[in-house]
């Protein structure tokens, strides 16, 4: 069984973000409104299934809906990133960015460093270099201006600050909901909530488009429903074999997004140096990443 959710929840989690980038053309606003909406509809019925209640004080209801608010803006960094420089480069950094952000945030808030030894503090230090020397490689593979003249170099800049503003974001959605004290299973659906409303506040004064076709509707809400289906397993995953390892395993959810980036968008070419050059620091940070994730 814990093979089997570690499975769903990676995969889930891996295709979601490609799924949603699926019909191009479509503004990100109206994108992160249609996966918030099957998002919520997924949390709502896995609620009713499992027989819960909905309390409305601020420990159960609204510290897990503020950090669902906080995870909407990231899909936007998310989304605008992919755009800017290709899913593979995007999840690359903003990946081991979140675990690094989820990291101080436990240790600062939670004292998840109290009690470390040096040596574990040295590790710590050796895994966080590992992460920043792999974003740094995946910052500078940027696309040959000959294959690829529109994409220029203001473009990835500007993309790679909006990945790192989903790592930051991504990696410190989960405060509210923790800082609660409450079972996780209890705050997904307020956090399915709050990222609703996040969306809404996102896409309302944008005056985006909110009817889609058919087809780019289906696939948004297909991409709601996945991630919905993978963060659920996650949670499941975890009352298993714990917070660290489970967020460990997730991590490799980081492999599909950027197989699916390279071979799929074709962003970068694969085959080519820039492809190889993501890549490589895709395996050097994910490394650094998970050591860090294993020892909170």
């Amino acid at each position: 069984m814990t093979a089997l959710l570690a499975l769903v929840m990676v995969a889930a989690l891996g295709t979601w973000i490609p799924l949603a980038q699926l019909r191009p053309g479509t503004p990100e606003r109206s994108r992160i409104f249609y996966v918030a909406v099957g998002n919520a509809v997924f949390a709502g019925t896995a609620r009713l299934a499992g027989g819960g209640g909905l309390a409305l004080d601020w420990r159960s209801f609204w510290l897990p809906l503020a950090g669902g608010v906080v995870w909407a803006a990231g899909n936007y960094c998310v989304l605008r990133a992919s755009r800017a420089i290709g899913l593979a480069r995007a999840a690359g950094t903003w990946t081991p960015l979140n675990i690094v952000a989820a990291f101080a945030w436990g240790a600062l808030l939670f004292g998840e460093l109290d009690g470390f030894s040096g040596a574990r503090f040295a590790v710590l230090g050796v895994a966080f270099l590992a992460v920043v020397a792999g974003v740094l490689l995946i910052a500078g593979a940027r696309t040959d201006p000959a294959a690829d003249p529109g994409r220029p170099a203001t473009a990835t800049r500007a993309g790679l600050l909006w990945a790192g503003g989903a790592g930051i974001l991504w990696g410190s959605y989960f405060v509210p909901a923790q800082w609660a004290a409450i079972p996780a299973q209890e705050s997904n659906f307020p956090l399915a909530l709050g990222i609703l409303a996040g969306a809404l506040a996102l896409a309302l004064p944008a005056r985006e488009p909110v009817k889609l076709g058919r087809r780019a509707a289906g696939a948004l809400l297909g991409a709601g429903v996945l991630f919905g289906v993978g963060n659920l397993a996650l949670l499941g995953l975890v009352a298993r074999v714990g917070t660290g390892t489970g967020f460990t395993i997730a991590q490799l959810s980081l492999v599909v997004n950027a197989g699916i980036g390279i071979w799929v968008f074709h962003v970068p070419e694969p085959g080519t140096r820039q492809a190889r050059k993501v890549l490589t620091g895709i395996v050097v940070a994910g490394i650094g990443g998970c050591a860090i994730a294993a020892m909170r």
